[in-house]
């Protein structure tokens, strides 16, 4: 896409306010680099301002997103815009009597934990917090997200609802729903499952012992128990996220997902298979 060119995701309310949209692509997987576009239509204030969130849902300390942007540049049309950074996580922007803002940067993506970015020859995998700008005065927008793979055969998998007839765009209700709602992207398993009536999905990125049907029997278990507890699903659609790693162990709770790492080769000895569903169950029961 040209700067100044939206993609074709727009929102459906009526408003005066702009629409907003962002396009993230990673043509060069192997340089640990986002390439980030925001497509700002219908705004009529004289600056802009942008803000990098400094905390993540689920994991509330004070975060150095904004020390991973990287080649920041604004555009209306061909027209490079002024702007400066006035805080650490700050940019501002002079929009004065233009309507349509097109801003470009990088973001380094090359830490794999459940609150950061990593992308990689392998696959993408990014939250909201560390990935895009808030916009303070419009963060209760509806916000639609486009996802460029580097290849054909990569897939885009996430929480948020797929835009209409547009491949790989998806739409956040608002930017707190936004950075609630990680995205994986590349060639991980994916499982499909029931529970309750309502459809899951586990997504496993990485190479170990992990046995994708016998696992998903236990997390169906801990589901139907946890949902017994408290009167049912909140959700219309949950995602589980695992990430295979050598040492790493975590996970972080979302709206309608959760994020998970594990050692690749915990899942055959019985006790670390089990405080494996037991991480599964701590961070769904947070929901």
């Amino acid at each position: 896409m040209t700067p100044g060119t939206a993609p074709p995701f727009k929102s459906s309310t009526t408003q005066v306010a702009p629409t907003i949209n962002y396009q993230v692509a990673m043509p060069t997987p192997q340089t640990h680099l986002f390439e980030v576009t925001l497509y700002l239509v219908g705004y009529s204030g004289s600056t802009l301002d942008l803000k990098m969130p400094v905390w993540t849902p689920g994991s509330y300390l004070v975060r150095e997103y904004a020390k991973h942007l990287q080649d920041f540049s604004a555009y209306s049309a061909s027209k490079a815009l002024n702007w400066h950074k006035i805080g650490k996580n700050h940019w501002q922007i002079n929009t004065d009597g233009i309507s349509e803002v097109t801003v470009k940067y990088r973001i380094f993506a090359n830490e794999l934990t459940v609150r950061t970015n990593h992308l990689d020859a392998t696959h993408g995998y990014f939250n909201g917090a560390a990935m895009f700008f808030r916009i303070p005065e419009f963060d209760r927008l509806p916000i639609g997200i486009t996802i460029v793979p580097p290849h054909p055969q990569w897939q885009v998998t996430t929480a948020l609802p797929v835009a209409e007839e547009q491949p790989n765009t998806y739409v956040a209700a608002d930017f707190d729903t936004l950075v609630d709602s990680p995205f994986e992207i590349g060639t991980h398993q994916l499982y499909d499952f029931e529970v309750g009536g309502k459809p899951h999905q586990l997504a496993i990125w990485g190479k170990g012992n992990a046995t994708a049907l016998p696992m998903i029997e236990d997390i169906k278990k801990i589901i139907e128990v946890e949902a017994q507890m408290f009167g049912g699903l909140p959700y219309e659609k949950y995602l589980f996220l695992l990430h295979l790693s050598a040492q790493s162990f975590g996970g972080l709770e979302h709206k309608n997902s959760c994020s998970l790492i594990y050692r690749r080769f915990g899942f055959s000895d019985c006790e670390k298979y089990e405080r494996f569903m037991q991480l599964v169950a701590h961070e769904f029961f947070h929901l």
